[in-house]
């Protein structure tokens, strides 16, 4: 038997950040649990690796900000070098759509982001590929772009473990130890490992670990989404910036040469990796058509899948269980953990350290009691 003070079930992005800044603040005894050989198998690592900071939910806004902010200058110590393109996102807007996201954007610009609403013509001389693309507007956020996910989750895990964090890989956790109606340890596939405080950052999975556990009912679905690479195309910039169409669920950027693409796609899938699905390729092939003829004749040369978990009102779900003593969520990140990740990770950290503090309300999964 292993006793700690925290064990962390998940070093996923959610997991290895909470372990980072946990142990950034002075705590010790942490170990942090990964059923995978290594970490980044799932979500953290199957994602389209951009840095969103204008969204549709308002509580994440200070999130985005603060989480970009740390991912465009991290410390001075931080262990490993991380890439960070800056080359700004434009979000296009079309009808009610339209009206919406400059509504999201006037949120984001007073919470200090640097935000600007151009015009058609503007964006399309930002990104020639427009050229034939039919929308109203565009929201630019110069501070915006794209980030290398897997030197960051790296970083994350070597400013733990330089700190004493011990990461456990391949130990899957097989049930939630729960005496008196407090969380006091998992039961794993290395056996047992007591504990004050059991972190529940399993992603897809943290509904189920919640349910070992006998924690409130928190509504996540995991839901697949796919993302596709052209062949490489010599009239692709790798400046551009990334375009996301929010009305229609489309975006892309420049990557290998090529393009990345995703039709946004959402299908709730069970916890691991999804597999890939012919149609969504057909359904990318007909939105490219509508939306943006220029590139109607791309090739694709790859695709794969990944898991969102999302919540029903768009908010993380981050704080101390309501049922259940001892039992913290850092769960339901929704497509938007790599931004928030550095945010996140302090949030939670705070709270865990803090029982008092009421700045994670918003996220509280006492929201889903009944």
């Amino acid at each position: 038997m292993i006793s700690c003070r925290y064990v962390i079930v998940g070093a996923g992005f959610a997991g290895a950040s909470t372990a980072c800044h946990l142990a950034r603040r002075g705590a010790r005894e942490i170990v942090l649990l990964e059923q995978e050989k290594v970490a980044g198998v799932h979500s953290s690592g199957r994602n389209a690796s951009m840095i969103r900071q204008v969204v549709s939910e308002p509580a994440l806004i200070r999130l985005t900000k603060e989480g970009a902010s740390f991912l465009r200058s991290l410390p001075a110590d931080w262990p490993v070098p991380v890439s960070f393109q800056r080359s700004g996102s434009l979000l296009l807007g079309s009808g009610e759509g339209w009206n919406r996201l400059q509504r999201e954007a006037e949120t984001a610009r007073q919470a200090g982001i640097e935000v600007e609403i151009w015009s058609r013509e503007r964006a399309r001389d930002c990104a020639p590929v427009l050229k034939d693309a039919d929308f109203e507007g565009a929201v630019w956020c110069p501070t915006d772009g794209v980030v290398d996910i897997h030197a960051l989750l790296s970083g994350y895990l070597k400013a733990a473990t330089s700190l004493g964090v011990q990461v456990r890989y391949g130990c899957s956790v097989q049930g939630v130890q729960v005496e008196n109606g407090r969380a006091v340890g998992v039961v794993t596939s290395d056996g047992l490992i007591r504990a004050e405080v059991v972190v529940n950052a399993a992603g897809p999975w943290a509904g189920a670990v919640a349910e070992m556990a006998g924690a409130v009912v928190a509504p996540l679905r995991p839901c697949r989404r796919h993302l596709f690479i052209t062949a490489p195309l010599s009239w692709v910039d790798p400046g551009w910036p990334f375009v996301w169409d929010d009305a229609h669920g489309l975006y892309f950027r420049p990557d290998s040469g090529g393009l990345l693409l995703c039709p946004c796609d959402q299908e709730e899938m069970a916890p691991g990796i999804p597999p890939t699905d012919n149609r969504i390729a057909e359904l990318l092939a007909e939105k490219i058509r509508q939306r943006f003829p220029a590139i109607s004749d791309v090739a694709i040369r790859k695709s794969w899948a990944g898991l969102r978990t999302l919540s029903p009102d768009g908010r993380f779900v981050i704080g101390w269980d309501p049922k259940i003593s001892g039992f913290f969520w850092v769960a339901g990140l929704g497509g938007h953990g790599v931004t928030t990740s550095p945010s996140v990770g302090r949030l939670a950290a705070a709270l865990i350290l803090d029982p008092g503090d009421k700045s994670g309300e918003p996220f509280s999964p006492g929201r889903f009691l009944r």
